[in-house]
């Protein structure tokens, strides 16, 4: 057991080095914090005495600076660590803003310091309310799709069958869609018409340049507002675009379990960002019914939301669909190509994989 000899002696060195400090001698350890030579045993290879790694260019030495810590050269200590930061820190935001117009964003509801500078930068009464609404449309998307994602078909039908509700989702998917680094539904209208089978262009193995006959029908299932039709029917293709609420003449009303198409009627089935109520398996199987043998059935969905392709792509398959291609577009979306599989006449419901565990909701963070 220590006595108090032990720690009388530690506090006698402790201010011995305060001392030797204060006096800018070396210290016990033998470093020189009041600018005496450093032993040699403590200098660069390069001879100079710059604490902390250094950049060398050719005979001259330079201190760390921001090139080279990018290249994450480590600090030697702590200590210098802390100094780097703090010198190359910026400002604080309290001293760059005055307190008046702290006050103003505090006073228009701002609930954090990242939400005031936002309103601060804003400039004039239409930027900030332009903001606001901005704001408002991204909650309201939010709530939306958590709605819709948390409820079987019937109840998200009920949902957005309302056309002010359906406009203020849109609204706030727009909002949404900018901020991805491509549209979901351009990568659809290229691979039909870049490919004369429809399939995706990154299927290079397998891409046949060309388009996919006019003749061909297409099925949109859960079309917003109908850009694919917008694309491809001005080439003269039939197109049949259906969602819960109709924002143009080239959308029908239609729940996407239950479409008035014909059985074996349709040539490219299409689901972009579009499989999202608890039940959307039974989307899949009116996709089976509707889609002619041998046909195409295009998946195109945000990638976070498929944890396991695999696993995913096996469900499809025991639907009735055999697995063509699947890749990732954008780094951001995954996309699929099914072929109806011909001699099956009616979709198998009995799945060895539960739906909800291949294809998780997409829930945006509150901000």
């Amino acid at each position: 057991m220590l006595g108090g000899r032990h720690f009388q002696k530690k506090f006698d060195k402790k201010q011995k080095k305060k001392n030797a400090k204060r006096e800018g001698q070396p210290h016990a350890h033998g470093k020189s914090p009041g600018g005496g030579d450093a032993p040699a045993a403590l200098k660069k290879k390069d001879g100079s005495n710059v604490k902390g790694p250094i950049v060398s260019y050719g005979d001259v030495t330079a201190s760390r600076d921001s090139a080279n810590n990018r290249k994450n050269i480590p600090f030697s200590s702590a200590m210098e660590e802390k100094m780097y930061r703090k010198a190359h820190r910026v400002p604080k935001y309290n001293a760059i803003v005055n307190p008046t117009q702290q006050n103003l964003a505090k006073a228009t509801g701002a609930s954090s310091a990242a939400q005031r500078r936002r309103v601060l930068r804003q400039k004039g009464d239409d930027e900030l309310l332009d903001h606001f609404r901005n704001r408002l449309n991204a909650s309201t998307f939010r709530l939306l799709n958590e709605q819709v994602y948390a409820a079987p078909t019937t109840l998200a039908s009920r949902l957005l069958r309302d056309e002010a509700t359906f406009k203020d989702y849109h609204t706030g998917y727009h909002q949404q869609l900018v901020q991805w680094p491509i549209n979901p539904n351009s990568v659809i209208v290229e691979s039909l018409l870049g490919d004369r089978r429809g399939r995706f262009l990154a299927n290079k193995g397998k891409s046949m340049p060309g388009y996919i006959p006019p003749s061909w029908v297409v099925a949109d299932m859960g079309c917003g507002e109908a850009q694919i039709a917008a694309a491809l029917k001005p080439k003269g293709y039939t197109v049949h675009s259906f969602d819960f609420c109709a924002l143009n003449p080239n959308v029908t009303v239609a729940d996407t379990t239950k479409v008035p198409l014909e059985s074996n009627s349709v040539d490219v089935c299409v689901f972009s960002l579009s499989l999202m109520s608890t039940d959307y398996e039974r989307s899949l199987f009116e996709a089976f019914r509707i889609l002619k043998p041998k046909r195409l059935l295009k998946i195109i969905e945000v990638r976070s939301r498929v944890p396991f392709p695999r696993k995913f792509a096996e469900m499809v398959e025991d639907i009735g669909f055999d697995v063509d291609y699947t890749d990732v577009a954008g780094d951001y979306f995954v996309v699929f190509d099914f072929i109806k599989r011909d001699g099956q006449a009616k979709a198998n419901t009995e799945l060895r994989h539960r739906p909800g565990d291949v294809l998780v909701p997409s829930l945006y963070k509150k901000r």
